[in-house]
């Protein structure tokens, strides 16, 4: 059976990967449940100071493929397509945002600025810097941007596998025009929720609750996870880039058709 599968990229020490895999029935995309005490468990963050470690980052991408993998066996099903949420790629030298984020910027969507290839070298020093002078850890320089590094390794290798597609919760939620109130509150994620299952049909109704069993973390970010595997499941004439494919592109539902 054919499934889709989004992750909300998390790298929190002891968090559990926030992943949905969801397959398309009767007209409804519904996720499976993988907290079933049978199923495989997610790889969990590290925290930031591993994620300046090529080796640990490297080994929390693979642990996550053989997540989706031991997903696929366990549920009988097989992952055409994964949506991660986060910048796929450094943006180009000498560019002050990616065409993905300028696109963004002209629908008024915030998002933080993705760094070069040099400025992610400086980046990692100063944290590294900062570590070894025995810096807080909650206070490491640019910890907002340290996660993108774990972001490019999961597409680096799930790429291998499976066709991925970067995503961004946020920029649906805005063309959904349900981004009134953060989903971080009951409100804001009520309505959220109320507008992807208009589209995709779960949950029926649209409760908050039943995000619980579908995969880890809190509820928006299990959210979060269901919206990716939401743009995973569309097709080509599904869905809009926002930028230039194949590697500056942020993919958004196309409304109207999905």
């Amino acid at each position: 059976m054919e499934a889709f599968a989004g992750i909300d990229v998390a790298f929190a020490r002891g968090k559990a990967l926030p992943v949905s895999v969801c397959i398309c029935r009767d007209g409804r995309l519904k996720p499976v449940q993988l907290r079933d005490r049978l199923a495989p468990q997610p790889p969990r963050g590290r925290g930031s100071p591993e994620a300046i470690s090529e080796t640990a980052v490297r080994a929390f991408a693979e642990a996550t493929a053989q997540y989706l993998r031991g997903i696929e066996r366990h549920f009988g099903v097989q992952i055409a397509r994964v949506a991660i949420d986060a910048p796929s790629d450094p943006k180009s030298a000498g560019t002050q945002r990616r065409l993905a984020e300028r696109a963004l910027d002209v629908r008024r969507i915030s998002c933080i600025t993705t760094p070069d290839e040099a400025q992610f070298v400086t980046i990692c020093a100063k944290a590294a810097a900062h570590l070894a002078r025995g810096g807080a850890v909650a206070r490491m320089p640019h910890a907002n941007q340290l996660w993108m590094l774990v972001g490019f390794a999961l597409f680096k290798r799930l790429r291998v596998d499976w066709e991925c597609l970067e995503v961004f919760p946020q920029a649906t939620v805005a063309l959904l025009g349900a981004g009134g109130v953060h989903k971080r509150k009951a409100d804001g994620l009520q309505a959220q929720l109320a507008a992807v299952a208009g589209l995709t049909g779960w949950p029926d109704p649209p409760a908050p609750s039943a995000l619980q069993p579908t995969g880890y973390g809190s509820r928006h970010d299990q959210l979060d996870a269901y919206m990716a595997a939401w743009v995973a499941s569309l097709g080509p004439s599904e869905r809009d880039a926002l930028g230039v494919p194949p590697a500056d592109v942020i993919w958004v539902p196309r409304l109207g058709v999905t």
